[in-house]
């Protein structure tokens, strides 16, 4: 065998070799797109998400989501924060050698207890992503907050009003809170 077909047997089997071992790392994947409701990645002012993984029974993703959405809602109104960081350290010697010991423990909790009046329940989505998840933007409706206040029989008109008029303030804060938040 001549010297040049020796190379060109032994470059056709490396390149053989090369292509072949290369193959199943390659995938030809093109991106699947997602259809995550753009509201759901960017709440708007006065809203929360809930999201619920949907199995068989449609019902009970809706009412978890709902749940979700309102647990959300209520953390942007009122939430106590407890916490507390443990840090335990000790240096000793034993048989002549050094040693440290050291623990820390961190425990923290985050406790809603609010009551939510002028809610419900803005847009739904069903994806058809695989999980199949239900998505709920849950929202403060100023006029049912107000209209809540009328039906009341137990306040007089003055405290009705009072408090109507509080809580279109407590709302407008809410708002620009968020807003400023967001343009952090």
């Amino acid at each position: 065998m001549s010297r040049n077909s020796l190379l060109n047997l032994v470059g056709l089997a490396a390149f053989c070799t090369l292509t072949a071992c290369g193959g199943d790392q390659i995938r030809d994947e093109t991106p699947v797109a997602s259809d995550i409701p753009k509201w759901a990645l960017t709440t708007p002012a006065g809203c929360g998400i809930g999201i619920a993984k949907h199995r068989a029974n449609l019902g009970m993703a809706q009412k978890t989501a709902v749940a979700c959405g309102l647990d959300a809602l209520a953390r942007q109104l009122v939430t106590m924060v407890e916490g507390m960081i443990k840090d335990y350290q000790q240096s000793s010697e034993t048989d002549a050698k050094d040693f440290t010991e050291e623990l820390t423990t961190a425990v923290s909790r985050q406790l809603v207890d609010t009551t939510l009046v002028g809610t419900r329940t803005k847009v739904a989505h069903v994806s058809k992503d695989n999980p199949q998840q239900y998505y709920a933007m849950i929202c403060l409706e100023p006029e049912a907050f107000n209209d809540a206040f009328d039906r009341m029989n137990t306040l007089n008109m003055k405290q009705r009003e009072a408090l109507k008029k509080r809580a279109e303030m407590e709302f407008k804060d809410l708002d620009e809170q968020l807003e400023r938040l967001r343009k952090q």
